[in-house]
């Protein structure tokens, strides 16, 4: 019988000798996966960051923007609409010079949009007289924007007005087929330039839209849900103004009211895009205490991507290649990074008083 245990005994010891190299094989094997699932997601530039704050944020979409490949000539040669990507380009950092990022990065950013500025010098860019119809349409607004961000970043646009004047007959009969969020939004660049203006213009500041006219959600479809926002952005003159003389009381309480439903809405098609807009419409009527409104915030604060953009377009890659970052994630970083910085500014600094 003792025998019997012996052999018993030597059997089961062999068997845990031989099995125990396998489970540390096994648990090896798991700590080498996982540290590279690690790596994975760390490589990944467009994975989400999960749990953001304000400061990281902003250091991101500045990474982002340093490292963009912007060519306005590549773009440009393409046929593409250079003066749209460029008015994306200059506003993204004229909102990043706004918000509390160091002196040093101020500077750099300065550094970073010289080479632009001197492309807007150029001959070649001033080509509104030459470009057809589609074209014209394409990039009318973003060229007069272009020269509206060159002013609020504090260039010289002195030639860039006389080259507006030799188009500015083409542009003026170009207002007679745009819609009336986009007769608004010019409204607001001939004010500011003090450029006599064409007869399509003169009830441009008494267009609401959808506003005017208390829409419910079910209206809203992506393309009316943009024109909310911009009729907001031109009231508001881009977070330049906290006042405004577009919408009266009962404008501005349905907008607190349908904002929120829309955000809502947009948020379930993981559209961060046109989330980002209608946030900072909310900041900009000064809609920003509600459970909502900080519920919306902090999520999409959380969607930033690894390399400080915002969105995923991720399936267009292989049709755009690196072409996906300035024709997709730029603008969508832009107008998510803007919610941020709006909200932010105006917490920290009295703007308006």
């Amino acid at each position: 019988m003792k025998k019997v245990i012996v052999i018993s005994f030597l059997f089961f010891l062999n068997i845990s000798c031989i099995s125990e190299p396998k489970k540390k094989t096994t648990t090896n094997n798991s700590k080498i996966a996982n540290v590279s699932k690690k790596k994975q997601v760390q490589n990944n530039p467009k994975q989400k960051v999960g749990s953001n704050t304000y400061k990281k944020l902003l250091n991101r979409t500045l990474q982002f923007a340093n490292n963009l490949d912007f060519n306005l000539a590549y773009i440009r040669n393409k046929g593409l609409k250079d003066k749209k990507y460029l008015a994306e380009f200059l506003g993204l950092y004229l909102k990043l010079n706004k918000s509390a990022i160091s002196k040093k990065q101020k500077k750099e950013i300065r550094k970073r949009l010289a080479p632009f500025y001197k492309e807007t010098l150029k001959a070649s860019y001033h080509n509104m007289a030459t470009v057809n119809d589609k074209l014209f349409k394409a990039n009318s607004m973003s060229y007069m924007r272009i020269m509206w961000l060159l002013n609020e970043l504090g260039y010289d646009i002195s030639l860039y007005k006389k080259e507006l004047e030799k188009v500015q007959k083409r542009m003026d009969n170009h207002m007679n087929v745009r819609g009336p969020w986009q007769r608004a939004v010019f409204d607001k660049y001939y004010d500011f330039f003090k450029i006599k203006k064409p007869i399509a213009l003169n009830n441009a500041k008494k267009l609401k839209g959808s506003i005017g006219t208390k829409e419910k959600l079910v209206f809203y479809d992506r393309a009316k849900a943009y024109e909310i926002t911009h009729f907001i952005f031109a009231a508001y003159d881009y977070g330049n103004k906290k006042t405004q003389s577009r919408f009266d009381n009962q404008d501005l309480n349905y907008l607190k009211e349908i904002l929120p439903q829309i955000i809502k809405k947009f948020e379930l098609k993981n559209n961060d895009d046109l989330v980002g807009e209608l946030l900072t419409c909310q900041i900009l009527i000064g809609d920003t205490t509600n459970k909502a409104f900080k519920m919306s915030y902090q999520r999409l604060m959380n969607k930033q991507n690894n390399d400080g953009s915002f969105g995923n377009y991720e399936r267009g890659r292989n049709k755009h290649g690196k072409d996906l970052e300035f024709r997709y994630y730029l603008h969508t970083t832009l107008v998510c990074s803007e919610t941020f910085i709006e909200y932010e500014y105006r917490q920290v600094k009295n703007i308006f008083e």
